[in-house]
C-alpha cells in the first residue's frame, strides 16, 4: 500500500497540513495571526518538523510536512490554541477537534490554569477585566465571563482581585527571567512588543524592566531578542499527572534545564507519596 502524502497549504495567516486516509481526513492548522511567536511548538516537536521564520517583521512557525507525523504534541503545548488538529469522516459526515497524543496516553493533561469562582466576585467589580492583557475576561449583566482560549494564566487578574480565593492561577511553567541591560542597545523594545503578558517595560534611553510575576516562560521575548540579552530558565512544568512516554521525556529535556528536570521529577514523586500516605491514613 503506497504511503499517503501529506499536503501543505500556506498563506500569510495560516499553515494547513492535510493527511487524507480512506474515509478520514486529518488537518493540522497553524494560525499565524493567533500565534504569539513563542518557541514551544518548535521545542517540543519530536520530529523537528517545526522551525521559526520571519514573515512581515513577525516571527512565525514553519512546518516541514514531510517530517511532521501529526502527533499533535505541538497542539497540546501551544499556550494560545493557535494550533488545532481536526478529523473529518466523509462517510459519516462528521468533524471533530482531536488531540491523539493525549488520547493514547503517556502525555499528561496540563494544569487548569486560571480558575474563577464567580460566587465570590463583588457585584459590579471589573478590576480583573481591566488588568487582563489578553481581554480574556469580560463583564456583562450575567456576571464575569472567562474566555479560556485567550487566557495565558499570567496572574494579572489574581493580583488585581480584591477578594482572596475568587481567582486562582496555576501557570504551566515556573521559572526565572533576567535581562542583561549591558547587551540592550538604545531604543530597542522588541521584547516589550513580543511579550503577550505585558511583563516588560521600556526604560528611558536604554534597556527594559521585567516583572517576573507575570512571565509565563513561553519564550516569545527570547525569540524576539536578537542581542542575546534575555536569559530564560524554565524550572517546573505543571501537569495533572506524570508523563512517561519517550516523546514526553524528550520534550521535558528540551524545555527544562538539567537540574530543573531533576527537581520536577522528584517533586512529582513526593506529591504521589504524600497522596498515598494521606489515603492510607497513616
Amino acid at each position: 500500500m503506497p504511503k499517503r502524502q501529506k499536503l501543505k497549504k500556506e498563506d500569510t495567516d495560516k499553515i494547513i497540513i492535510t493527511q487524507s486516509l480512506w474515509v478520514d481526513t486529518i488537518t493540522l492548522t497553524f494560525d499565524k495571526v493567533v500565534c504569539i511567536s513563542c518557541d514551544l511548538c518548535h521545542q517540543v516537536c519530536p520530529k523537528e518538523a517545526i522551525s521559526l521564520k520571519v514573515q512581515e517583521e513577525r516571527i512565525v512557525p514553519d512546518v516541514d510536512e514531510e517530517k511532521c507525523s501529526l502527533c499533535s504534541l505541538c497542539v497540546a503545548f501551544c499556550p494560545v490554541n493557535a494550533i488545532v488538529m481536526r478529523s473529518r469522516n466523509t462517510w459519516k459526515g462528521t468533524e471533530e477537534e482531536i488531540r491523539p497524543i493525549l488520547d493514547v496516553g503517556g502525555i499528561p493533561h496540563f494544569s487548569k490554569g486560571m480558575q474563577l469562582n464567580t460566587e465570590l466576585c463583588p457585584p459590579g467589580c471589573d478590576l480583573c477585566v481591566k488588568a487582563c492583557p489578553r481581554e480574556a475576561l469580560s463583564l456583562d449583566k450575567s456576571g464575569l465571563k472567562l474566555d479560556r482560549l485567550k487566557c495565558l494564566s499570567c496572574a494579572h487578574c489574581e493580583e488585581a482581585c480584591p477578594v482572596k480565593g475568587a481567582i486562582k492561577v496555576t501557570r504551566l511553567f515556573e521559572g526565572n527571567i533576567q535581562v542583561d541591560l549591558d547587551k540592550c542597545p538604545p531604543g530597542c523594545d522588541l521584547c516589550v512588543k513580543a511579550c503577550p503578558t505585558h511583563c516588560y517595560t521600556a526604560l528611558p534611553g536604554k534597556g527594559v524592566k521585567v516583572d517576573p510575576r507575570h512571565c509565563i516562560c513561553c519564550g516569545a521575548c527570547y525569540v524576539a531578542c536578537p542581542h542575546q540579552a534575555i536569559d530564560l530558565t524554565r524550572l517546573r512544568l505543571r501537569s495533572a499527572e506524570d508523563g512517561y512516554s519517550a516523546v514526553w521525556s524528550r520534550a521535558i529535556d528540551r524545555l527544562l534545564e538539567e537540574h530543573a528536570r531533576f527537581i520536577n521529577h522528584n517533586e512529582t514523586n513526593i506529591i504521589k507519596l504524600m497522596d498515598l500516605l494521606h489515603k492510607s491514613k497513616l
